[in-house]
């Protein structure tokens, strides 16, 4: 080959040491960049085969780049304490898309609340990318499933549909043949339609109407004519709320009797609607409903309510105790358990917590949160076959490589960390000692050119 050759040889050395040095370089500058993953540098070596006669066997000559290879082991997990900062213990990629709808893929989780448009907000990251997912209760999902979930800033009030309750109702009152109908009179007193001293006890529950303002039932309670009965009256706090007209009966929407046996148990119950202020019963079918439904009407708006007192009546008649149930007890009054479904309007808030299986949930100013979206992540059964890198940590997919959409989770290939990022997967420690050997190598190769240069000098001098 000669002297000619070995200075090719060596050049080869130096621009692939350098090639080497770029990625080393490459890796250490990205010691803090969420989500990176390091590359590693390969080289090949040259062969020349001569044909003929003289030359029978190949002659090494240099070595070449063969490739970039990206490393996609698992890098440090550090904690920030921001909920929409997001990390991915084992595999998989985050999936985002742009305006255009282009889809990337990255390990790179540091998002935040944007707004979206004049009513909602999204999650984004700091290149105006949508992090995508799917709807809260999607089990399975595929890449045309996925996409940009939007947050609500403002959470619709709801209207009480349901009020439970569990009661211990005094066994030691006396018994009375005067019921609650008969002294239930609006007309003689609309800011007290039930005089004290005319009931054994009442509760005040607090529900919400249709525009989210908080109104005010009372829940009377009396002793019946029979020591295992007791007699229930559902009125609004304020009869003047009641648009139904004017009468007796104005404010008051549901009224039944509670039969209790001897160890105190409910056994039967018995509800009519009070349809209208004249006092209109209308019998409720409990064995369809199961539970007393009424509706009720404030300042024009009506909704239904079912009462649940710990018990359902079934088809036959019969009774099945629930795991609150209201009982008759040698004890004072005593409410053990009350809940309403309904609430008033809320603003948002936060987003406290993203959950391992990649749950989001929106928290309002009412205290209530709204699942938003459910995070899937995406994986290829190879990333260097089908992953390119585009620069800013997002993955593009190449061509006919289909990624898997799997939902992650404890037990799972991956689970999200909310909270947290993850790191630079590059050891700078080992990068060090690339660098050592690159520079070694470098100057080796720098070496033989000078000495391969003092060896032509040599030969033209005597020439």
């Amino acid at each position: 080959m000669g002297i000619f050759g070995t200075l090719y040889i060596s050049y080869s050395g130096l621009f692939t040491d350098s090639h080497a040095m770029n990625v080393s370089a490459d890796n250490i500058t990205n010691l803090n960049t969420t989500g990176f993953k390091a590359g590693r540098y390969e080289f090949g070596d040259v062969i020349r085969n001569a044909v003929g006669e003289v030359f029978t066997r190949g002659a090494g000559y240099g070595a070449t780049p063969k490739a970039t290879r990206w490393l996609f082991s698992q890098g440090g997990i550090q904690t920030t304490d921001v909920p929409t900062d997001l990390a991915i213990s084992g595999r998989g990629f985050f999936v985002v898309s742009d305006s255009k709808g282009n889809i990337f893929f990255t390990r790179d989780g540091q998002f935040m609340i944007n707004e979206a448009d004049e009513k909602n907000f999204a999650l984004q990251n700091s290149l105006g990318m949508y992090l995508l997912g799917a709807d809260p209760n999607a089990t399975t999902a595929g890449i045309a499933d996925l996409k940009t979930h939007l947050i609500p800033k403002v959470m619709p009030a709801k209207a009480t549909s349901k009020v439970s309750a569990q009661l211990l109702l005094n066994a030691n009152r006396p018994t009375n043949t005067e019921t609650l109908l008969s002294k239930y009179d609006w007309t003689a007193d609309p800011t007290k339609p039930l005089q004290d001293g005319k009931y054994d006890w009442v509760f005040d529950w607090d529900i919400y109407d249709p525009l989210g303002q908080k109104i005010t039932l009372k829940a009377y309670f009396d002793r019946g004519d029979n020591p295992n009965t007791y007699e229930v009256l559902l009125a609004l706090a304020d009869p003047t709320k009641d648009t139904r007209g004017d009468g007796k009966f104005k404010g008051a929407f549901l009224y039944g009797t509670l039969t209790f046996g001897g160890n105190g148990e409910g056994v039967s119950a018995d509800f009519s609607q009070i349809s209208d202020p004249s006092g209109t019963l209308s019998p409720l079918d409990l064995t369809t409903l199961g539970q007393p439904k009424f509706t009720l009407t404030v300042e024009g708006r009506t909704q239904d309510i079912t009462l649940d007192l710990g018990f359902k009546v079934n088809p036959d008649g019969s009774i099945t105790r629930l795991n609150y149930p209201t009982r008759l007890s040698a004890n004072p009054f005593a409410q053990l358990y009350f809940s309403q479904d309904g609430y008033e309007e809320g603003i948002f808030d936060r987003i406290e917590v993203i959950t391992e299986e990649g749950l989001i949930k929106a928290w309002y100013t009412n205290n209530k949160d709204l699942p938003v979206a459910k995070l899937f992540l995406a994986d290829f059964n190879g990333y260097e076959e089908s992953l390119e890198k585009v620069g800013n940590n997002l993955f593009r997919a190449k061509a006919n490589a289909i990624p898997f959409i799997f939902a992650p989770g404890a037990g799972e290939r991956a689970r999200i960390l909310s909270g947290a990022l993850e790191t630079s997967n590059t050891d700078l420690a080992q990068e060090m000692v690339h660098l050592i050997l690159l520079q070694r190598a470098f100057q080796s190769n720098s070496r033989v050119i000078t000495t391969a240069d003092q060896m032509l000098e040599d030969f033209l001098r005597q020439r």
